[in-house]
């Protein structure tokens, strides 16, 4: 695919999610302190569904509030991450984050859900995510991370509604952004049930979770 296509597909997944934050009021959603997850949206021309939401928690604070939407439901976390078509990861924060600190700990989550031989594929868009956080003095309630996977176009990155440069091109690199949350040690055990929609109540959080990152 043409760079011009690429960021034709990057537009219009910022599109989408202009319309999945403005779904009528009636629509159903899932409420994560105040931050709001519709049921279902489209995202690069499929239609996706909340497989499962929840809060991060650092000690007793909230963090953020994270989403995930699949193609279909599924309480595997193998099965959600290898899943074919298209895929969204919308995070909103609950307090204020640093966004430079925010970066060094995905990138750090990454390099440790990801085995050499996938690293070594994925280093350039490693450091590239890196400098996409660093661009930024921090995230507020409110605002929105989006990060889509839509086939045939890469990963796009959304934040306060704008894309951020181009796709990010290789598969295991959004595979491996998955596994930070879903992966054999998630920072919050919960947040990967809720995720997961393994346990209604974990979506909530308990104040539990590592208590040292932000991630």
């Amino acid at each position: 695919m043409q760079r011009r296509d690429l960021l034709v597909a990057a537009a219009a997944a910022a599109c989408g999610l202009d319309a999945a934050l403005a779904a009528p009021r009636d629509a159903a959603i899932t409420d994560i302190y105040g931050v709001k997850f519709p049921a279902e949206l489209d995202v690069g021309g499929q239609h996706l569904l909340l497989n499962g939401a929840g809060a991060r928690f650092k000690m007793i604070f909230k963090v953020y509030a994270l989403g995930l939407y699949l193609a279909k439901k599924t309480n595997s976390a193998e099965e959600a991450v290898s899943m074919p078509g298209a895929k969204r990861l919308m995070l909103s924060p609950l307090r204020e984050l640093p966004m430079s600190e925010f970066g060094r700990l995905v990138t750090k989550g990454i390099q440790s859900n990801a085995s050499k031989e996938d690293f070594v594929k994925i280093v350039p868009d490693v450091a590239r995510i890196g400098q996409l956080f660093a661009a930024y003095s921090k995230a507020s309630p409110g605002e929105w991370l989006v990060m889509d996977w839509i086939p045939g176009t890469g990963m796009v990155a959304t934040f306060r509604g704008a894309v951020q440069g181009d796709p990010f091109v290789e598969p295991v690199f959004f595979r491996t952004i998955m596994k930070i949350w879903l992966g054999a040690s998630p920072p919050d055990a919960r947040l990967r049930s809720a995720l997961l929609g393994e346990d209604p109540d974990a979506r909530r959080g308990n104040g539990g979770g590592d208590h040292s990152e932000l991630l």
